[in-house]
């Protein structure tokens, strides 16, 4: 977990590491988000995170799913005084943690209607049918990506029926943008910052602003879908 230096309560964002991977991969990330002002929360998920021992199956992502909602319930409750605001709940995911984003954000079955808002990097399709309305996605992928083809994100827009921001980064791979040391590092950095602020905190930047500031920089492009 990571925490903002200032006092809280802050917001709370549950993010999901991909395949082969576990949450230190993301560390630099998510000490960016929670400097920005959020409480986030990266869980290792046994069947994906190699270091748990256990062997890799990707149909596991599911039950990621309900992992995740367990773990917006049991911090929602704000032990040890970890300073959660009630209420204000996003959940962040890359590659198959973009998937089980998606999932807990918009699949019938596993919803979670406490997600005020979802970032999914570099997802699959989704495969089951949504729901109607959910909270609002920034979706993101490089479109270089040579682990998942960037076709899918376009797939993604247009499944999810909620407000999208649909933002590529421009001739960007898979896991270097989030993990750091590129030159879309800041560009996926701000872009999170930004939207999380609009939707989930409620701090600053919300509709057509959102839009231009997702627009400021030559390395990424965005298409806008059901928002104000």
């Amino acid at each position: 977990m990571w925490y903002p230096t200032a006092a809280g309560p802050w917001p709370l964002v549950v993010f999901v590491h991909g395949y082969d991977v576990g949450p230190a991969t993301y560390a630099r990330f998510a000490s960016q988000l929670a400097s920005s002002g959020y409480v986030v929360a990266a869980p290792s998920f046994p069947l994906e995170d190699p270091s748990r021992g256990n062997g890799l199956d990707r149909a596991d992502l599911v039950n990621e799913a309900t992992d995740v909602s367990f773990v917006i319930s049991s911090l929602s409750a704000d032990p040890a005084g970890l300073h959660v605001a009630p209420g204000e709940v996003g959940v962040a995911g890359h590659s198959d943690g973009a998937d089980v984003a998606l999932e807990v954000g918009y699949e019938v079955g596993l919803s979670d209607s406490r997600v005020r808002a979802v970032f999914s990097d570099a997802p699959d399709p989704i495969d089951r049918p949504v729901i109607s309305g959910g909270p609002p996605l920034l979706l993101m992928q490089g479109t270089a990506d040579s682990v998942v083809p960037y076709t899918s994100s376009e797939t993604v827009f247009a499944q999810v029926h909620a407000p999208v921001w649909y933002v590529s980064l421009i001739g960007a791979d898979h896991l270097p943008p989030i993990a750091g040391g590129t030159a879309w590092t800041p560009v996926l950095d701000a872009a999170v910052a930004d939207f999380f602020d609009s939707e989930l905190a409620r701090r600053a930047l919300s509709g057509g602003a959102l839009t231009a500031a997702l627009s400021s920089s030559p390395l990424e492009r965005v298409e806008v879908n059901g928002a104000a």
